[in-house]
């Protein structure tokens, strides 16, 4: 029988972790929730709390269980960090082919993500999309596709929705994500994008 007590303080003694809370179903472990500073990757967070439980307890778990919220200072005064937009480049290949770069920001990371493809008014979106989606690539497990984007009207504003799919453990999930479009249409999507990435 597993003490959730003491792993749980086990996992708090993981370098950069702050807090640790464990969700168990009979015996079995279904979330482990993780608040820790900014100072690694998510993925290289988990990666140690699969460490630490494989070498102490002889627990070995599926990755995608455990969820990471970073934070910056002190813990009672901190705010959860965003994955923030820090650059959009779009630029045309040739006459037929176009190519996105963006920046991801998180904390004192940077994330750099790339996309390219036929330049067609429906496809731009998703290459901006993939862009975004390449940049976060390696801090998560999950299979996440960019299906569909929309541009609607609301309170007298402009926005686009993107619509993600996420899959895990062989269930879809449907992710949405808005920002509003100001000037820039591009930037827009590619927000709308990590504003659905945010809510995974």
């Amino acid at each position: 029988m597993i003490n959730i007590e003491s792993v749980e303080s086990l996992l708090t003694r993981v370098p950069g972790v702050k807090a640790a809370k464990i969700v168990q179903e009979g015996d079995e472990i279904v979330e482990i929730h993780i608040v820790a500073d900014s100072e690694k990757s998510p993925k290289q967070v988990v990666r140690d709390i699969e460490t630490v439980l494989l070498a102490s307890t002889g627990l070995k778990i599926d990755r995608r269980i455990v969820s990471v919220a970073q934070i910056k200072g002190d813990i009672q005064k901190a705010r959860i960090l965003p994955y923030s937009l820090n650059n959009l480049k779009v630029e045309e290949l040739d006459g037929r082919t176009l190519k996105v770069s963006v920046v991801v920001e998180h904390g004192n990371e940077e994330f750099y993500g790339d996309a390219t493809g036929p330049k067609t008014s429906k496809n731009v979106p998703i290459i901006i999309g993939n862009a975004v989606l390449n940049a976060l690539a390696d801090i998560h497990d999950y299979a996440i596709s960019i299906d569909d984007t929309i541009e609607v009207y609301l309170a007298g504003k402009k926005f686009i929705i993107t619509h993600l799919t996420k899959e895990y453990n062989s269930h879809e999930e449907s992710i949405i994500g808005a920002a509003e479009i100001d000037n820039d249409k591009f930037k827009a999507i590619a927000e709308s994008v990590l504003d659905a990435f945010r809510r995974i």
